[in-house]
Parts: C-alpha cells; structure tokens; sequence
C-alpha cells in the first residue's frame, strides 16, 4: 500500500478542505515547491498539525518540547551552537541511546554531525517536533549560557581590572577582544537579541552595577555585577560605539551593530554621566523587516481598511498618534512597506532611522550638522518624491512643510505626540497651522497603544469581576449594534472550533449555574515560557478617525476635539480603550493592560 501523502492526509482528517486542496495541486503542478511549502505559504495548516500528520504518515514519534522537561546535563553535552544549526534538542538518555527532537528526523547530515557528539556506540532515537518548542527550549538554552558565561568571565576578572578601567591610555593598549568584560557585554548583547529586548539599561548603583533589559515592553532586572566593573564594561561599550573612552564628565551618543543567529541588530547607545558612574542605555533597532505587515500591527475590521484607504491616495497627510514607545514608528514602517513599489518614489526622515525598509531613501536627521526636520524636508521636495514619510511633526516649521507638500500632490506620513487622534487637530491648530489647511490635507487620524499580549501556552478563561463587567458594559455601550454577550458567545464558540488539543482555556462554560451567559475575559497563568508574567509579546490597539466632510467642516470651525470625537463615534469609530476592550474579550490581552497603556 502506498504512503499517504501530507495533503491527502490532511484533507482525509478534515483540516484542508477539499477545495483548498484542489488550489494545492493546482500550484503543485506549476511549481517546483512540494506540498508542505505550499500548504504552509497559503496558511492551510499550522505548524502542529503540519508536525503531527507527518509523525502519523511516518511514523515518527512525536514530543512537545514545550512541556517536557530537559535535564541540563543532557542539553549540555552538546554545544549551543551545533543544536541551532542542525535544528535538533537531546532531551532524554541512558547509557546506550539518546533521544533527540528535530525539525527534520529526514536530516541525514544533521543526524551525522549529532552522532559524532557522542559516544561511538550512543544510538540516536529521533522524535519529530514544532518550531516553537524547538526555538522555546534553544532561547532558554542561550539565557542559561549568558549566566554561566558570565559567571565564568567574573572568575577571570581580578583588581587589575579595575585599575584599568580607571586609565584610559592603558585600557585602548589591552585586547578587550579577548578580555573578561567584552565577554560579559557579548553575553549580555547576546542575551538581549534573543529574548527580543527593545532596550539594555546598565546602570551603576551604590553598592552594584544593575543590568535591566525591557522586554514587551516592561522592565527586568536579569543580571547584577560588581560595582567595581561598572567603568570597564561602560569603555567597552564606548569603544564598540566608537566614543571617547577618556570622557566621562558629558553625555555621549553613538551606535553599532551585532549579528546574533543570523540576525543583525542595530544598536544605539547612549551615555550618561550619574552620581554613581556613567549609565549606559542601548536601544536595539532590528534591521531586518521580513515578517512586519501592517496586518500584524493590531490594526483590524474597519479601521484597518479606513487606514489602507488613506494610504492608497496620492495626495494628503496621514498621522499616528501616541506617546513614546506607543509603537508608532513601527506602525509607519509597516505602512511604507504595504505601498513600497519600483513605481513611486519613497523618501523618510527619520531620528534615528529605526527599521531599514530596502527600496525607501531613508536619511538619517542630524541636528549637529543643521539637518533638522524642517530643512531635510525642503530638500526632500526637490528630489521628485511621491510618498514622503516625516519621523514627527514638532514645530510650526516642519507642520507647514508637511502641509505645503500634501497641498503640491504628495501624501505625507507623520507621527505627533498627542493622547488621542481627535486630540490631533488642537495640537496642530496650538502650533499655528490654518484650521482650512488642516482641513483640506489630513486624511486620516490614527492613536495607539501597545499593551502586552496574553501568553498563549498559559492562557486561562475568568469570569468578569462586578467592577469589570461594569466597566466592559459602559465603554462598549456607544458602538452600535454591539452585544456583550452575544459577542462573548462568539469568542468562546470560535475557540472550541479551532481547538486542537482541547486546552482548559477551550473547555470554559457559555453560561453559569443560573442558566446566565457568562462573561469571560483571559488571564495568563504564568509559566516558564512567558518567565511567569502570563504575558508574551505586545500587540497594537488602535483608533482611526476618518476625516470625513463634516469632520473638516467641524475643524475649520475651530470645533473642540471632544466634538470631533463624538462625531467619529456616530461614523462608527471604535476608541482605543474600546478596540482594548474587545482584544481582552478575544483573549488576546488584558484589561488591566489595556487600563495600563491607556493612562500613558
């Protein structure tokens, strides 16, 4: 009897329908990919069940990683290094075999390589797994290595280190390369890539040197040093950024790059001089873009596609608004990236340039040399742009350039630093610009936020508290046609349909022992995956305010934002708070999250 094939076998189980697999064969036969990649390119299947159909065809047994426990003795026989490149975890042993997940149990060569790690007569049992428990037990592994190297760098660092770090001639003549500190600041660079840090805050205090990274945006102290090193790893990151080692007594700015699994990072680093030392904070800004859609913002249902309409004129302005770190940068990127074509023309100014889009000239604003907002746009004009993305709009100057350069047949893309989108138009109004103009070119008004995500591998059904359910009940009583209940019985029927192990979350009750609906939000529990918080991630959440003809009248009549707002509202605009609200009923984040970001 022949092998049944992947997409037979998942079309017989149900999870592809019969006519997508009819598209499947269609594109198999004109292409060279097999099944799997076309399955997986048109998101027929996930990953688990892609895993799970090809451990049942071969036979291949399966392990999920995620809930298995690795002793570290067995983990550590092999190098970190070995495991990321051939896509495997040893995660079981005795004295004759090893059991070993990978990715692709048909890997010869990896299963070669693997074999020469052990004993000659170590048999190798291969399981089959999924990425995410792969990457889960591998980024853990890489957070266990930071410690120990780090500990073991601390053994080799003795006083001289300390007298060096206080001589400036003397530290540019040793090889940091190679030195206990450069160690210490690799595994912490390291470290920080792969846990996906935003930020590394090395701060000296009066008794040690703290190590913080930011991380879904919160803050974490992960490691803390000697004091007596705080000066030596400050000159190494000096030295990396190509700052004066000798100068201390000003605040310095500089950059690098790392390259961590394939994966380069920009790194901006900032200096600052404190009654302890000098803290030392370095943003990381990825470079690559593969993966970043608009999509994957936050931005859904109707305000995603009054957004994507702005975004597709050829003239006007378009702003996100919301305070620092509220993910507006990104929300741009990801908007160049949905209209980067060879057809137009797409120029940034940015400060710094943070996410490198390939085909968009992206320059560089530097105030130092007289590049500011105002005079790079002047120049920008006269270089034949058709979409013209400004990193912010903060004086009178740059607004009336961005304004004059919607008017001549350009669409402008802005962020501003306002509470709310309707709260846009005073602003602007505050920094002298016409109430006409900024009726005739803003085409749309956009505010966020970015609250953490619900960690998927611990999420948990709650019932609403009182004060929970009141609150749900009075933000969501203004959009219209909207039924709490009926709402919440969708989300949970959608997540028993798309259930697949039968998760606790998935079992929750659609009505209490009075016979009642019930009202469920979703906590995360905390586990090692999310290191406890029950959270993992962050996601967007949003307000798109379309200016519509009656909004402009309004703003021409000098109209208060709040009637601006309330106007929206009556278009069927869904408030930040609102778009919160709904996210936490789906289980996607939290209310006291959404309440978090929202007092921001």
């Amino acid at each position: 009897m022949a092998q049944e094939g992947l997409l037979a076998y998942l079309q017989r189980q149900g999870i592809i329908s019969d006519a997508d697999a009819t598209r499947v064969e269609v594109e198999r036969s004109r292409s060279p990919k097999n099944e799997e990649s076309i399955i997986r390119e048109m998101g027929l299947a996930d990953d688990f069940s892609i895993v799970k159909a090809k451990s049942a065809i071969f036979n291949i047994p399966y392990v999920d990683l995620l809930e298995t426990t690795i002793p570290e003795s067995i983990i550590a026989e092999v190098p970190i290094d070995s495991l990321k490149k051939y896509k495997a975890v040893p995660f079981e042993r005795d004295e004759t075999s090893v059991k070993l997940a990978m990715l692709d149990p048909f890997d010869v060569q990896a299963s070669q390589a693997l074999q020469s790690k052990y004993p000659l007569n170590t048999r190798l049992i291969t399981y089959i797994t999924t990425e995410a428990g792969l990457n889960f037990v591998l980024d853990r592994r890489i957070g266990d290595v930071m410690s120990s190297e780090v500990t073991q760098a601390l053994e080799d660092v003795d006083v001289p280190v300390q007298e060096i770090s206080e001589d400036p001639n003397l530290i540019s003549s040793i090889d940091l390369k190679n030195a206990p500190v450069a160690r210490i600041v690799n595994s912490i660079m390291q470290y920080a890539v792969t846990s996906k840090s935003s930020d590394i805050h090395i701060e000296p205090m009066e008794t040690r040197l703290r190590v913080r990274f930011r991380i879904h945006g919160m803050m974490t102290e992960r490691l803390s040093l000697p004091k007596t090193l705080g000066p030596a790893v400050v000159s190494r990151i000096k030295i990396m950024s190509n700052l004066k080692i000798d100068e201390k007594r000003v605040p310095q700015d500089g950059r690098f790059q790392v390259k961590v699994k394939n994966i380069k990072v920009d790194v901006r680093v900032s200096i600052m001089p404190m009654i302890f030392g000098e803290k030392a904070v370095m943003r990381l800004l990825e470079s690559d873009t593969s993966g970043i859609t608009l999509e994957s913002t936050g931005l859904r249902g109707n305000a995603y596609k009054i957004f994507l309409d702005a975004l597709s004129v050829t003239n006007g302005i378009v702003l996100v608004t919301g305070p620092t770190g509220s993910g507006k940068t990104r929300t741009l990127a990801c908007s160049l990236i949905k209209v980067n074509d060879p057809s137009v023309n797409i120029i940034s100014l940015e400060n710094p340039v943070e996410i490198r889009v390939p085909g968009v000239t992206q320059i560089q604003i530097n105030n130092d040399v007289g590049l500011s907002f105002a005079t790079g746009l002047r120049s920008v004009l006269r270089q034949d742009p058709d979409i013209i993305m400004v990193g912010e709009i903060r004086d009178q100057e740059t607004a009336e350039l961005a304004i004059q350069a919607s008017l001549t047949g350009h669409l402008v893309l802005s962020t501003l630093h306002t509470n709310s989108a309707p709260a846009a138009i005073p602003r602007l109004l505050d920094m002298g610009m016409e109430p006409y103009l900024l009726a005739s070119t803003i085409r749309v008004l956009a505010a966020q936020r970015l609250p953490r995500k619900v960690c998927a591998h611990c999420i948990q059904a709650v019932p609403v508290s009182p004060e929970e359910l009141e609150a749900l009940t009075k933000e969501l009583a203004s959009i219209k046609n909207f039924d709490l209940v009926k709402y919440t019985t969708q989300v949970i029927t959608a997540k028993k349909m798309k259930a697949e192990d039968g998760s606790a979350v998935l079992k929750v009750p659609e009505s209490g022992s009075d016979g009642k609906p019930v009202i469920y939000v979703y906590r995360g529990a905390g586990c090692d995956r999310c290191g406890g918080s029950g959270y993992s991630g962050r996601i967007g959440i949003f307000e798109v305010l379309d200016v519509t003809d009656k909004i402009s009248r309004m703003i021409m009549e000098n109209v208060t934002a709040q009637d601006i707002e309330n106007e929206a509202k009556e278009n069927g605009m869904i408030t930040m708070i609102q778009d919160g609200y709904l996210k936490a009923l789906e289980g996607v984040t939290t209310i006291e999250e959404v309440m978090r970001v929202s007092k921001e």
